[in-house]
């Protein structure tokens, strides 16, 4: 028979090594699993870093804002793993991501909460199916001056009308059309120019306002959205829109449906030319306005109004959910800076 001691201490060396082998599997699966997802978080980070926006690219740096959130996936695996190099790769795109994220929520500047006030609200009504009486009501309870809508078909038009829109806002340019086309701007303050804007695949309205003694132009835009593997419609547009933007002279508020979020090239090339987002300007934080009610939340924030050259200063942004709409009504509050 066997030495029962040296049987028992062999058991023992096989467990251990059994164990440790196990471990060492673990762990190896978990670096893989830490390897896997990190590449998969750095794809919008080296996008926005080197504005390459290739084919589906394009859509992967409209999740720039939630890679904060989804560097812990990556972290956990690394942390599992025993990685320290694999946790000092994540922090890369954490601190990027914590970087490109933070101007969304530093202390907003100093600026004066009293004097003319100019509240400007932008609704995509996804072909004219959002429900009029929520817009209307979104104007009313806001108290906005200016309305921008997108989308807009002549039966959304009416609908509007019929919601009691024209006697909030009396003044409006419109040119409603079946499809994404359509374009218009209501405004509670007179109007003292309107015309269509050529140059973009949907139509697009200036007008021109009052506000604190001074002209204010505003646009309502709607640049093609980008497809899947062909940019060709939104980069002509994007490039139009920059176009036009820069020949406008004095104060100018831009509104729309960008189908561009702030991490685009695109985006960053409007910011070039002296605009800046409202969201951005009054420190109101990550607000997505699409897809309105196909997630529990939307996820990413195409929906923008932005301005340049007016002592006008954004000092609240907020999303409003409208009931028919796949996006968020976005609304602004400006005040007028002495």
């Amino acid at each position: 028979m066997g030495d029962p001691e040296f049987s028992s201490g062999h058991d023992d060396a096989t467990a251990d090594a059994r164990a440790g082998s196990a471990r060492r599997r673990f762990r190896l699966v978990a670096r893989v699993a830490a390897v896997l997802s990190l590449a998969a978080v750095l794809i919008p980070v080296v996008v926005r870093l080197t504005g390459w926006e290739a084919g589906p690219l394009a859509y992967a740096v409209s999740f720039l804002p939630w890679v904060v959130v989804a560097c812990m996936v990556p972290l956990v695996f690394a942390v599992l793993g025993r990685s320290r190099v694999l946790v000092a790769a994540v922090l890369v795109p954490f601190v990027l991501g914590v970087v490109w994220l933070a101007p969304l929520y530093d202390s907003a500047p100093a600026v004066s909460t009293s004097g003319v006030e100019l509240r400007v609200a932008t609704i995509n009504t996804t072909l004219g199916q959002a429900d009029a009486d929520a817009i209307v009501r979104m104007v009313r309870d806001h108290s906005i001056d200016v309305l921008a809508v997108e989308e807009l078909t002549p039966s959304e038009a009416d609908a509007l009308q019929a919601a009691g829109l024209d006697a909030e806002l009396p003044y409006r340019e419109l040119l409603p059309q079946l499809g994404v086309e359509g374009t218009g701007v209501w405004s509670r303050l007179a109007l003292n120019s309107a015309k269509s804007v050529e140059g973009l695949t949907a139509h697009a309205v200036r007008v021109s306002v009052t506000v604190g003694m001074q002209p204010v132009t505003i646009y309502a835009v709607h640049p093609a959205a980008p497809g899947l593997f062909d940019h060709s419609r939104w980069a002509n547009d994007m490039d139009a829109l920059a176009g036009i933007l820069s020949k406008s002279d004095g104060p100018v508020i831009v509104a729309g449906d960008f189908n561009t979020t702030r991490d685009h090239r695109a985006f960053r090339s409007l910011e070039a030319l002296g605009f800046s987002d409202a969201v951005d300007q009054a420190r109101a934080g990550f607000l997505p306005t699409f897809p309105n009610g196909g997630f529990p939340m939307p996820v990413v924030a195409i929906d923008h109004v932005m301005v340049r050259d007016s002592r006008l200063a954004a000092v609240s942004a907020r999303t409003v959910a409208i009931s028919g709409a796949d996006h968020r009504a976005l609304v602004v509050t400006y005040v007028w800076q002495d």
